[in-house]
């Protein structure tokens, strides 16, 4: 039965994908991170830029607004890809659990046809074992 270890690469294949897919997603997630990062290190500099400078203060109400508009953007942006990177995880579980279904299903047939050989090659020994033993008690 060849169709199960056809199942369990085609299984395998859609597990990689999906670890892919998802270190896509963190990898997202992360940079969405290091721009919040940097907008709010750039926003505190341009703070202390404005308690050492008074004259630059009449600019800065508009940069803040603008600041926290990018903030709120990419904050949402956050929640949407962390959203994505749950449910990645979630897909990656379920497929990942499936793959090992296939693969105990693999294990427990092959265990059966070994089993099941071993019983052929037992019967098979105990008929030689009789006959040579039938034979022998015929000679004496």
């Amino acid at each position: 039965m060849k169709s199960l270890a056809t199942l369990i690469k085609l299984q395998k294949t859609k597990v990689d994908e999906q670890r892919v897919l998802l270190a896509n997603l963190q990898k997202q997630l992360t940079e969405i991170q290091a721009q919040v990062d940097a907008l709010r290190e750039e926003q505190a500099q341009q703070a202390a830029l404005v308690r050492q400078e008074p004259d630059v203060a009449m600019n800065y109400d508009l940069y803040l607004k603008g600041v926290l508009k990018r903030l709120e953007v990419l904050e949402k942006r956050k929640r949407t890809v962390e959203l994505a990177v749950n449910l990645a995880r979630d897909k990656l579980a379920e497929l990942f659990e499936e793959q090992k279904r296939y693969e105990l299903a693999e294990k427990a047939r092959l265990e059966e046809e070994e089993a099941e050989e071993q019983r052929r090659e037992t019967h098979i020994l105990d008929e030689v074992g009789s006959v040579s033993f039938v034979r022998k008690k015929k000679k004496k």
